[in-house]
């Protein structure tokens, strides 16, 4: 950039002192700008565009007013997304596709772990810091992600906050020391249930309960036949979705089953979402009538008279 007062000040030199003189001086004059230490700039925080839907809700906690140009399409669907419909609302969407992404153009791209290599090493060609988040396992898993990303944002103590937020959480959803745990199946459309190393699992334990499914030796995404759930019937069924298995009146029959919705979107990230899972689970661990006392779960006369009449 020109500095025009010294191009006058040279200007008037060499007319009053001579062009060699003036030289000397114009030298000095730009030596010592140059060895001026550059002036302080103020700091800005990195935008962010994220493509990932569990990722949206752990940035719309931890950043500042506008360092989020978009989040995940995602989380412009109340069915599927993890953040708050009126929260998500406040925010820009894309579908995350390159060319949308640079016209955004970002500080740093938020994606799961399943980015393509291809779309990865154009970002990086492109300059744009990529990100990755992968799926939390456990509580301890969701509190490095949110550090992480709240360190991206240039934001650790809204970080800090969050995870305070999720401990109180879990804190006051413990059920009290001493108390039974309580056998659950979490039932997902197509009698899909959750394995042990699951974020799911851990919130069972947390507030109470014991995960049925894995205690019969099934994992993550196997599934259990209605027939099964029949013959051998779990204290509580947590119904996360519709699905007609989950409507069959046989189930009616097994009067020492609970059965208790669970909105599947609890399901699918961890971070805030934690909140409202364990408040959910406690809620319905508060709710369970006493066992009967003889009789059982008449599960193993129902299932017969399921297969007979099919």
């Amino acid at each position: 950039m020109r500095d025009w007062p010294t191009l006058l000040l040279l200007s008037r030199l060499r007319e009053g002192l001579g062009v060699g003189l003036a030289a000397l001086l114009a030298t000095t004059l730009l030596t010592a700008c140059v060895q001026q230490p550059p002036r302080e700039t103020t700091h800005r925080l990195p935008t962010i565009v994220s493509l990932n839907p569990c990722a949206d809700a752990i940035l719309a906690e931890v950043t500042a007013p506008g360092q989020i140009l978009a989040l995940s399409h995602y989380s412009a669907d109340p069915r599927a997304a993890s953040i708050d419909p009126a929260k998500a609302r406040q925010y820009r969407t894309t579908r995350g596709t390159l060319e949308e992404v640079l016209t955004l153009r970002p500080d740093v791209v938020v994606d799961s772990t399943f980015v393509p290599p291809a779309t990865a090493a154009a970002y990086r060609r492109l300059g744009l810091r990529l990100e990755t988040l992968g799926i939390a396992s456990t509580v301890e898993e969701s509190r490095a992600q949110i550090r992480a990303l709240a360190a991206l944002a240039g934001n650790p103590a809204k970080g800090e906050a969050l995870i305070a937020r999720i401990d109180n959480a879990l804190a006051g959803a413990a059920p009290a020391s001493g108390t039974p745990a309580v056998p659950a199946l979490v039932w997902e459309p197509g009698g899909i249930v959750p394995g042990d190393s699951t974020l799911i699992a851990e919130l069972l334990r947390r507030t109470g309960f014991t995960n049925f499914a894995a205690a019969r030796g099934l994992g993550q995404a196997d599934q259990l036949p209605l027939e099964r759930v029949l013959a051998d019937p779990p204290r509580v069924i947590l119904a996360a979705g519709s699905d007609r298995a989950l409507q069959h009146p046989a189930l009616g029959h097994l009067k020492a089953i609970t059965r208790a919705p669970l909105d599947p979107r609890l399901l699918y990230c961890a971070g805030p979402t934690i909140i409202p899972a364990a408040r959910r689970l406690a809620e319905v661990r508060r709710t369970l009538s006493p066992l009967p006392l003889a009789g059982g779960a008449g599960g193993g006369h129902v299932a017969a008279t399921l297969m007979a009449s099919k």
